[in-house]
């Protein structure tokens, strides 16, 4: 997982793809972000969630409620800002929830998910890969913890051969 840069020299790097250089390394899942990003986007958009369902389960008036205070203070930033916001104020709940209404049919069209969690995932390679380390740390876990063992096992299976047929292939020096 880390470097989340590449640290050494680019020297003999065949493309920044690759993770490894003659005198240099960078983690597998920070050289790989995009290859990575795009697996994880297709396995939730296309698995487990939609946008469109994800989208539908938000109550517009509640997400307008949410939307207000923040389209009055972009309001009161223009000329006449508050003026403005004064006279909107009474009818903005309604227009907020119409266009969140509105939104959830056309969401699809509107948000590319895709691309957001790309370029997201390319901008901050940290996130990824933390990501990727608490989604699989039981499985990490496991690949450290039973290493000893499978290299115990492995060992005694190397040393059995090399007592049977002593070739310096079996058990170089």
């Amino acid at each position: 997982f880390y470097p989340i840069d590449y640290v050494g020299t680019e020297w003999y790097r065949s493309s920044p793809f690759v993770p490894y250089g003659m005198f240099g390394w960078q983690g597998v899942v920070p050289c790989k972000t995009e290859k990575m990003a795009q697996r994880l986007v297709t396995i939730v958009t296309e698995k487990l969630l939609t946008v469109e369902e994800a989208f539908s389960h938000i109550e517009p008036s509640q997400l307008a409620a949410f939307l207000q205070p923040i389209v009055e203070g972009e309001l009161r930033k223009e000329p006449y800002g508050d003026l403005v916001v004064n006279i909107l104020r009474p009818i903005l709940p309604l227009i907020l929830t119409r266009v969140v209404a509105n939104l959830q049919k056309e969401i699809e069209d509107i948000l590319d998910l895709r691309s957001v969690v790309m370029e997201a995932f390319v901008r901050d390679k940290v996130v990824l890969v933390e990501l990727f380390q608490k989604v699989g740390r039981v499985e990490l876990d496991f690949l450290v913890e039973s290493g000893l063992g499978f290299g115990f096992i492995l060992g005694l299976g190397q040393m059995l051969l090399w007592v049977v047929k002593p070739k310096p292939w079996t058990l170089p020096a």
